[in-house]
């Protein structure tokens, strides 16, 4: 096959700042991402799919579907003449396994060509959809350990990923549009074809015991649907956890016990309603050959893959949590610079803490300012929104709603009012304390210091056992008033400690 790759490289994708996008061409949906690089975290500005159907008849003819196809030629006219407009400076347009394996994917690619302007469709191997696939997941968890599948229309990649690099990976064709279109309704002939395809991919339970990152919008549909059912209170569906044998009762369920109209409810389209039992099917078999501790699902796959592959390695050892706070700051702090110092200053407070207690204090340290534009009355809620509804990375659900909640409390929040429910329903009380602590440090920190570094100096903390000292500068005697002494008795109260201040030399 004569299809010219035009891969993206990093000379073009990683100009900074710049604008790039990918049209990924799948079996099922065609989608448009694009996004602005500002740096490790590419800020998604656009995002949008279609249901083309390109293998729903693939199964029995072996062709891509010629409704599927019109359908699908239209739509990426589309995106192209979107992408011109946003001016991207790069355009990706990427087909997997439907076009990959189809009789006619010649005369689909020529006809891309023509109606793109002699823009070259990227036809995939399964291989690389695996390993873009594991990228995707690893871009927005560094520390992912286990195995990564992504399902979709006419494939399901599979690929293990040891402490944040990928292993191996296959892809198998167990794709929902392929088994609907061979087996119908034939549960137990669809059902032997998983079993078959499955066979021979031992090495996977090397993998058992860890974690099993779920990529692809049916599988993400399942989730949605399980927060429904849970009525959990952040429906955020990236690193949305489930451990594995609630999420086997759940998949048992889904057909006898979940109607149409809950699903419905839940935000989920009939099109993508009508996959749910074969991908139910798929993953109930998946997890009883891996047999993961837990389920989380990744909202980064493929598309995101592409873009990871070719970030340069300065960038992918970043941490994406802290870059984002960092930018994030960068963008709606008065002095976001001055989260570093936070965290030196309010060091002495919190000696005791692990690896990811740090992490997020100094996430919440980096953030601290980001509020301050907003109305006093509602400045805490603006404060707790800006990370609970963001497009976060690097941190699961828990740590966003302990950010969350620091920030809550750094702008004048109770973690008992009903504004905070949502962030505090995913906590355990001793992590809403810490957040409590943290919020009132950097509250105290901030009432001393303004934003500036050089009032921040006259005074630092002692903490031992029994009391929290606010050790001031003689010459910085003026600063200690009484809406500081205030702060400082209501943190120590917090930590169990009596307050007090001390002039010194």
């Amino acid at each position: 096959m004569n299809v010219a790759v035009q891969p993206l490289t990093k000379e073009v994708v990683w100009q900074v700042p710049a604008r790039i996008a990918v049209i990924d061409v799948g079996s099922n949906t065609v989608r448009l991402v694009a996004f602005d690089l500002q740096g490790r975290i590419p800020q998604l500005i656009f995002n949008e799919k279609a249901f083309c159907g390109l293998g729903k008849a693939l199964a029995t003819t072996g062709r891509i579907d010629p409704a599927g196809m019109e359908m699908a030629i239209d739509t990426i006219h589309r995106y192209v003449t979107l992408t011109d407009q946003m001016r991207v400076s790069h355009l990706d347009i990427v087909a997997t396994a439907a076009v990959r394996e189809a009789a006619n994917r010649d005369e689909f690619a020529a006809r891309v060509t023509e109606i793109t302007g002699g823009r070259s469709l990227r036809i995939i191997s399964g291989a690389e959809e695996a390993h873009y696939a594991a990228l995707g997941v690893i871009a927005a968890i560094p520390e992912a350990d286990g195995i990564a599948g992504d399902l979709g229309g006419g494939s399901l990649e599979l690929v293990g990923i040891r402490k944040g690099a990928v292993t191996r990976g296959e892809s198998t064709p167990l794709g929902t549009l392929r088994l609907m279109d061979a087996y119908g309704n034939d549960t137990a002939a669809a059902t032997k074809a998983i079993d078959a395809a499955l066979a021979g991919h031992d090495w996977l339970k090397e993998f058992s015991r860890r974690d099993f990152y779920a990529v692809g919008g049916t599988w993400r549909a399942i989730a949605r649907l399980h927060m429904a059912y849970r009525n959990y209170p952040l429906r955020i569906l990236h690193n949305y956890e489930i451990e594995r044998e609630e999420l086997r009762r759940f998949l048992r369920d889904i057909n006898s016990h979940v109607s149409e109209a809950e699903i419905l409810a839940a935000g989920i389209s009939k099109k993508r309603m009508v996959m749910l039992p074969v991908a139910s099917l798929i993953l109930q078999k998946v997890l009883k050959l891996v047999s993961p501790k837990r389920v989380i699902i990744s909202g980064l796959g493929l598309r995101e893959g592409i873009l990871f592959h070719h970030v340069p390695e300065e960038l992918k050892r970043a941490d994406p949590l802290l870059a984002f706070c960092r930018e994030m700051a960068q963008r709606r702090s008065r002095f976001p610079e001055h989260g570093d110092d936070l965290m030196r200053w309010i060091d002495p407070l919190f000696r005791r803490e692990n690896t990811r207690e740090k992490r997020l204090r100094y996430a919440v340290c980096l953030l601290s300012d980001i509020a301050w534009s907003g109305h006093p009355s509602y400045r805490a809620e603006l404060a707790m929104d800006q990370i609970m509804l963001a497009q976060v990375l690097g941190t699961d659900h828990p740590g966003r709603c302990f950010i969350g909640m620091a920030l809550y409390v750094l702008n004048g929040g109770s973690p008992d009012n009903p504004a905070a429910d949502r962030a505090r329903s995913l906590l355990k009380p001793e992590e809403i304390l810490r957040a409590r602590a943290v919020g009132l440090a950097l509250r105290l920190a901030q009432r001393i210091s303004g934003g500036t570094q050089e009032l921040l100096g006259l005074a630092h903390l002692n903490v031992t056992d029994q009391t929290v000292t606010l050790v001031v500068q003689p010459d910085g005697a003026y600063m200690a008033g009484e809406s500081v002494q205030r702060r400082l008795e209501l943190l120590a109260s917090t930590l169990g400690k009596q307050p007090s201040i001390s002039l010194h030399d």
